[in-house]
């Protein structure tokens, strides 16, 4: 199985720590989050990684690699504009395959078993890793009999950015701008074609300074 890595954002929100630096170059304990991310997904058993790329991509290039140094193969799809969680999975469709991949964050600190995921048998559209959310208004969706559905009554959970993508889901797109949730996903949820599962460990996506800062503490090189 495949993983994708999405690294193209501009990271407005942390200013000044992403002038001059992508934000998945940010380091947490002396290592890039991205790197963080690759190795886990090494250790998972994925041997072929693909990260696309856009703000300041050429760093992410430089410091990252073709995953010789990682003892893997990583390839790159390169955005000239940014085309969204959805239009960057369409662009990078050769490199995709036909079959199921793994679809990560590259703003996200996580310990979720990576492992779980490289053997799973889905017959569904995608599979999403959902956080549980304290306050509703943060919240996007539910889950009933592992099925993910969307009522504004009933919302506890959000995505986690850790996923499993079946491409049939993009079959016959165009490239666009397009958001993987709402315009790829969400058409196949009123058809119980997506699952899900509750995950209740740290996974974190970095979006202000506090969440460095708060990752400083709570992990460990172990």
């Amino acid at each position: 199985m495949k993983a994708f890595i999405l690294a193209a954002g501009l990271g407005t929100r942390l200013k000044d720590l992403t002038k001059d630096l992508p934000k998945p170059l940010l380091k947490v304990k002396g290592k890039s989050l991205i790197e963080w991310n690759i190795l886990k997904l090494k250790r998972a058993g994925f041997e072929h990684i693909i990260i696309n790329t856009h703000y300041l991509g050429d760093l992410i290039e430089d410091h990252i690699g073709n995953g010789e140094k990682f003892n893997l193969k990583i390839s790159y799809s390169r955005e000239e504009e940014i085309l969204g969680t959805g239009g960057a999975l369409i662009k990078a469709k050769n490199l995709i395959g036909r079959d199921t991949f793994l679809i990560l964050s590259g703003d996200l600190w996580t310990d979720y078993p990576f492992s779980r995921l490289i053997n799973y048998d889905s017959k569904k559209k995608a599979h999403l890793i959902l956080l549980k959310k304290g306050k509703e208004k943060e919240a996007d969706m539910n889950l009933k009999n592992d099925y993910i559905f969307v009522d504004k009554n009933s919302k506890e959970l959000t995505y986690s950015g850790i996923g499993l993508i079946n491409p049939k889901i993009y079959e016959g797109i165009k490239v666009d701008k397009l958001k993987l949730w709402k315009d790829l996903l969400l058409p196949f949820v009123s058809k119980q074609e997506i699952s899900g599962e509750v995950y209740n460990g740290l996974a974190l996506n970095i979006n202000l300074k506090k969440d460095l800062e708060e990752l400083d503490v709570v992990i460990s090189e172990g």
